[in-house]
């Protein structure tokens, strides 16, 4: 047997590597880089503010006070005819209260009662004239209201009704004939108003009003003598303020 020579050998061995597969060099795996988790988009949330609705009916009370200016008036009568003779008052004071229902936002019935008073500033053909003549009105209204919770809502309104007119006279002395003491006669009253209302919150509010408010012709008695004192219709202008509650 032949020992094979170098290059018999060389040449097998080149032969065997030309017939052996390459090794494919190794791969790198593919590494998939976990992503965060979503985080979940916050979800804005609107929460409900309970409110408490405005009453719009329902009873309510009030009080004005503020100054009334009557105007001059007929003497017709002074324990006989007293023809062309004239009262005049100084500015006196108003103060009335009462309460009423709220038929609706725009809609009241209510009534009312107070003091309407002046001092008597001159009487025609008088030696003394120290009295006060006063209004003492028992009215039914109806208040007509800008409807709506604004902060200001104007408002008006009338009533019709009684009053009982007073006469206090410490020392009244008109042609020689003088009087002392207090007499009352009750007589057909009517008023017309307006104004203005200044929401404080819910239930509470600030009024400022005017007032018109008349009467027919009072007439009164004294003892001992014979006739009447008897004064023509009045007219009052008044301007208040006012508290108003509504429950």
């Amino acid at each position: 047997m032949k020992r094979p020579s170098g290059s018999s050998l060389l040449f097998t061995a080149l032969s065997i590597l030309a017939l052996a597969p390459v090794a494919a060099p190794a791969q790198q795996p593919v590494q998939v880089q976990p992503t965060p988790a979503q985080q979940p988009v916050p979800v804005p949330t609107v929460q409900a503010h309970h409110t408490v609705p405005v009453q719009q009916t329902g009873w309510y009370a009030k009080a004005d006070v503020g100054v009334a200016f009557t105007l001059n008036t007929d003497l017709e009568e002074f324990f006989g005819p007293t023809p062309g003779s004239e009262v005049k008052f100084d500015p006196g004071v108003r103060f009335v209260f009462g309460g009423g229902y709220r038929v609706t936002d725009w809609f009241s019935a209510e009534a009312q009662t107070g003091v309407i008073a002046n001092s008597i500033r001159s009487v025609t053909g008088a030696n003394e004239d120290e009295a006060v003549f006063s209004n003492i009105p028992l009215l039914a209204n109806v208040r007509f209201e800008c409807p709506g919770n604004c902060p200001v809502s104007p408002f008006i309104g009338g009533g019709l009704g009684a009053s009982t007119a007073i006469l206090d006279a410490d020392n009244l002395d008109v042609n020689g004939t003088a009087i002392e003491g207090s007499e009352t006669d009750v007589v057909f009253a009517y008023q017309a108003f307006g104004g203005l209302r200044f929401r404080i919150n819910d239930n509470m509010g600030i009024c400022v009003e005017y007032h018109y408010f008349a009467t027919t012709e009072s007439e009164w008695e004294a003892q001992n003598i014979s006739g009447h004192i008897r004064f023509g219709g009045t007219e009052t202008h008044t301007a208040t303020v006012a508290f108003e509650c509504r429950f």
